[in-house]
């Protein structure tokens, strides 16, 4: 007899996790990371991580204690040992949501997870960003009763139209691509607003995003 099937949640964050993660301080300019694992190691609480690094570097760009286990002629497997805390994919894995990708670019992190329900992936927007300042939703996805994927829509008049314009400039300057085009002092240059004006109403937007989807849900 299969598992019951259930209302379901796709998402990818994105977050600014330079300062926070190895992982994502180890990326710039070309470089990427991608295909990051962990796991616990002995009784003092330390964790081994590995990732693949994409692109040229120098040693200076990985993690503290860092080195090669594997190469390949496209990437390299770097290995390294950090505490348990402060890890942007352990918070989010504490409120029982296992985190399945993991890869950054120019300093930003993106991890993907499945959840239940909207409330957990609402907590772990409020626990990213008020661990780190910037965490937005990536991509978006839902399955309900086994139809498959049913991508998120949103009305518009939900928002501002300050809102709507930020959107609009973000995307118009390439702020959503990946690699982006613009990051965001460019955006909010652009748009005469601080960078922390720019990332409340990205924030506000994820708001309106996670209610549309609840009401979607229900």
């Amino acid at each position: 007899m299969g598992a019951e099937q259930t209302d379901g949640i796709r998402v990818r964050l994105a977050v600014e996790a330079a300062v926070g993660c190895p992982v994502a301080a180890s990326t710039g300019g070309d470089r990427i990371a991608r295909s990051a694992t962990w796991s616990r190691a002995g009784s003092d609480g330390r964790v081994v991580e590995e990732y693949d690094i994409v692109g040229d570097y120098d040693e200076s760009a990985l993690p503290d204690d860092a080195s090669v286990v594997f190469e390949t002629d496209r990437s390299e497997r770097v290995r390294f040992t950090r505490d348990a805390s402060d890890c942007v994919c352990e918070a989010v894995e504490a409120l029982g949501t296992p985190v399945t990708d993991v890869s950054a670019s120019r300093g930003t992190l993106r991890l993907s997870f499945h959840a239940t329900d909207v409330e957990t992936v609402r907590a772990a927007v409020d626990e990213l960003d008020e661990a780190y300042g910037s965490v937005r939703i990536d991509r978006l996805a839902r399955t309900r009763d086994g139809e498959g994927e049913d991508m998120v829509l949103v009305d518009r008049g939900r928002l501002t139209d300050r809102q709507q314009e930020v959107l609009e400039t973000a995307m118009e300057m390439g702020y959503f691509e990946r690699p982006r085009s613009a990051n965001a002092t460019e955006v909010a240059g652009k748009l005469d607003i601080t960078p922390s004006t720019f990332a409340e109403h990205l924030a506000t937007a994820q708001s309106k995003v996670l209610d549309s989807l609840l009401e979607g849900s229900a």
